[in-house]
């Protein structure tokens, strides 16, 4: 990938109405994950969020590990079981991936009395399942170099957003004897700030903080603790009514939210050396 020599914007100079019109469309590229709640699964809860990915061969759902330990897919590393996968693609499609079709895969797991690293990939296999969602949507390609993938995307004062699907906003609404389930999104705008980066044991990671007061605070963040962090690449400028979003690109994974102060929230993330290449070191099954 060479470097781009358009001017983007950082976080600071992007107008609210513009980060929210890219929230907006990455909301498209984020997906939603649920459980069945009955035989055909018509009912299902969502429980998380995460990223079609594809890395060489495999391609699947990037999330965070965690979500999946009460009820998601069971991790079984290299065999096919489990619990279905219900995904909700671009906020309106429906997608159920059997158990036969579904392998979960450890990809990092927090030690002892630590919170980190916390990713899981559930991989989708060859089959009609995986052809029917590729009709739908994109796999976002993970074999990108990582760092020139951070030279694009990761530099101080780039602008982010964060997609998560909150349980606290989720509605079951019925009519007669149909029911359907509202899923709604929220989108999370930052700017990467230099102290909010880390590494760990080969593990990047990426944080950012929250200011809530009032009625402008989430019911519940669960389910933002799997949310896809993506890159923005937004062009425009003081002498232009023009704002765009030139290009995107997946730079992580939360994982964990930290409640600091009664109105701060942290909330940490895996970055891009995660994501693009460390993640994926002991997968070889």
């Amino acid at each position: 990938m060479k470097a781009q020599s358009c001017p983007y914007l950082k976080f600071e100079d992007v107008p609210l109405r513009v980060s929210e019109a890219a929230g907006e469309t990455l909301a498209d590229h984020s997906v939603a994950l649920g459980r069945p709640v009955n035989a055909n699964a018509t009912k299902f809860e969502i429980y998380a969020g995460g990223a079609l990915v594809r890395k060489g061969g495999r391609f699947g759902v990037l999330t965070a590990g965690h979500c999946l330990q009460k009820r998601g897919p069971k991790i079984v590393d290299g065999s096919p079981g489990g619990d279905a996968l219900v995904l909700i693609v671009q906020r309106s499609h429906r997608v159920v991936i059997p158990p036969k079709a579904l392998v979960a895969r450890a990809l990092g797991v927090p030690k002892e009395r630590e919170l980190e690293p916390d990713l899981a990939f559930l991989e989708i296999l060859p089959g009609p399942h995986l052809r029917a969602l590729k009709a739908l949507a994109p796999f976002c390609s993970l074999d990108e170099n990582p760092l020139a993938m951070e030279q694009e995307y990761g530099k101080a004062g780039r602008p982010l957003t964060v997609i998560g699907f909150p349980e606290g906003l989720h509605q079951a609404a019925t009519a007669g004897r149909e029911g359907r389930k509202i899923i709604k999104h929220l989108g999370f705008f930052y700017g990467i700030k230099k102290d909010g980066l880390s590494e760990r044991d080969g593990w990047d990671y990426i944080e950012a903080s929250d200011v809530f007061s009032g009625k402008n605070e989430p019911d519940a963040f669960k389910g933002v603790s799997s949310a896809p962090l993506w890159g923005l690449q937004i062009t425009g400028g003081k002498n232009s009514r023009h704002y765009a979003l030139a290009n995107f690109a997946l730079i992580g994974m939360a994982f964990l939210q930290v409640r600091i102060t009664k109105s701060r929230v942290l909330v940490r993330a895996h970055f891009i050396k995660s994501i693009y290449d460390r993640a994926w070191k002991k997968l070889t099954s």
